[in-house]
């Protein structure tokens, strides 16, 4: 199976998944179709139609319960963070900047005081506290191939973590990427990874 996987991309995978579907779905429309068209009684065409939908009904629900659960092994995000990260950064999203500093604050987010820029060290895992000081934000990192590589929502009273470890020195891009208003596009910050 190793060697199928990098064949397969997900889009490939949706494809062939949405292309099987549309077959079983076909198959059921004709066979109602041919079903309907005979002089049997109607009582007849009547249970064997319920007994056709009963029988798709499960089995498109058992083929997506296990596609469900196949699935979760190629979720992107870590199974579960039982170490302590190497360091804490706090975020606070405001409209239209982000405020960012080292270690945890017990200041509110209004009275927190950071930059939007930040030097952090590479291969060491990155806990963000990621808050909010007026609208719902979402605080986004994107790495210099313009690849989105982790992403929390930033809203106000409550505290995201999000946990992440650079992987190669360099120029990490922070966006919003929930609409806060008209100069939403110009909120941007950086991380510096050495």
């Amino acid at each position: 199976m190793n060697l199928i996987v990098p064949l397969i991309t997900v889009q490939n995978f949706a494809g062939i998944v949405s292309l099987i579907g549309a077959i079983v779905v076909l198959s059921v429309v004709l066979f109602l179709i041919s079903s309907a068209s005979s002089y049997e009684d109607k009582h007849e065409v009547k249970e064997k139609v319920y007994k056709a939908r009963k029988r798709y009904f499960i089995g498109l629900a058992s083929v997506a319960v296990i596609l469900f659960f196949s699935s979760l092994q190629f979720l992107p995000y870590p199974k579960n963070q039982t170490t302590p990260a190497d360091k804490i950064v706090t975020v606070v999203a405001m409209q239209w900047t982000w405020k960012m500093g080292e270690g945890v604050s017990t200041l509110s987010p209004h009275d927190f005081v950071g930059t939007n820029e930040i030097t952090l060290p590479a291969n060491k895992s990155i806990q963000f506290v990621v808050s909010s000081m007026d609208v719902n934000h979402n605080f986004a990192i994107y790495n210099s191939k313009g690849d989105l590589v982790a992403q929390t929502q930033a809203m106000p009273e409550y505290e995201n973590q999000l946990y992440y470890t650079f992987p190669e020195p360099g120029e990490y891009a922070i966006l919003c990427l929930e609409y806060c208003g008209m100069p939403h596009g110009f909120m941007t910050g950086k991380i510096h990874i050495n």
